[in-house]
């Protein structure tokens, strides 16, 4: 049986810095903003782009969330799908992706527990996006059916340049 002592080690710790693989370029945008059905010219019309509050095209503020996708060639992430038979697809997405070291612990499935986003700014086309998550919680808790793991995970995304973008805290509940 586990106890908090088992994850206390995680709380605090922070994974490198992850730099998307190319600047946001305009057809870049171009797709995604096709892909989300979003017309706003502020992301596609350097003139009325320039007479906004942001004075060039920008991407809409979730845009740095999707940024780092993984290079052709990659393996693919709903593979563990096809491997094992009780796997839930979310790979990747318990932090590991952003370069966190994994926690050890006697749990498989995982749970999103929701995120909670905070903006600054929006990335601009010409701009690099980076990313450092970091272990913000660990926290064991007992439930109905047995325990659980609560994980709070707090990611920054910034420019190249330092400036922060947005900052995202997930919420995963491993069980």
């Amino acid at each position: 049986m586990a106890t908090q002592a088992d994850f206390a080690r995680y709380v605090g710790m922070k994974g490198p810095v992850k730099r998307a693989h190319a600047p946001l370029e305009a057809d870049t945008l171009r797709r995604f903003v096709q892909a989300t059905m979003d017309a706003d010219p502020l992301h596609h019309d350097p003139g009325h782009a320039a007479g906004t509050r942001y004075g060039r095209v920008v991407a809409p503020v979730l845009y740095p969330v999707h940024a780092f996708r993984p290079p052709a060639g990659s393996p693919d992430n709903l593979a563990s799908v096809q491997q094992d038979p009780n796997a839930d697809g979310t790979y990747g997405n318990d932090g590991v992706f952003f370069g966190l070291e994994p926690i050890a612990s006697p749990f498989k499935r995982l749970l999103n527990g929701g995120n909670e986003i905070e903006f600054f700014r929006c990335l601009a086309v010409g701009e690099l996006c980076t990313a450092q998550a970091r272990y913000a919680n660990v926290l064991l808790k007992e439930g109905k059916s047995g325990q659980m793991l609560l994980v709070d995970i707090e990611t920054e995304f910034r420019t190249e340049a330092g400036e922060l973008l947005l900052i995202n805290r997930q919420t995963l509940i491993w069980r």
